[in-house]
């Protein structure tokens, strides 16, 4: 039997809290998970989206910048980050990063092609 864990139910309800818009439960489901994992990267970059979401700015980018430093591998917060910090994609919350997807890996990201003298080289995929 595969039981969540009372940080994993949190993490789940807030996220499903910020996609139906109900900023109010989102804030008390990532509290009481922040006060199970309180250096959980995954903690920061919902309540980043949180902010995000109630036009916080600063407070979204403090967050994303805090779970970037807390795992730089953790890449949802990253790409948040990237994401509004970038003028032109500004207000595409549907490019919101809950983090629910997973990664792949670099080696599936790259192919290798080959030149007429055989000689492979790296290639990034192209995204579809």
């Amino acid at each position: 039997m595969n039981r969540m864990s009372a940080f994993e139910e949190y993490i789940a309800s807030a996220k499903k809290a910020l996609k139906v818009g109900d900023h109010i439960m989102a804030e008390e489901q990532i509290k009481k998970a922040m006060n199970e994992n309180p250096h959980s990267p995954v903690v920061h970059n919902l309540y980043g989206i949180l902010e995000e979401l109630l036009k916080e700015d600063n407070l979204a980018h403090k967050h994303y910048r805090a779970a970037n430093a807390l795992d730089p591998a953790y890449t949802p917060a990253m790409r948040n980050l990237e994401r509004i910090s970038t003028f032109e994609l500004r207000g595409r919350s549907a490019h919101i990063d809950f983090g629910d997807t997973p990664e792949q890996s670099e080696e599936d990201l790259y192919i290798i092609e080959y030149d007429r003298n055989h000689v492979g080289h790296l290639r990034k995929k192209d995204r579809k």
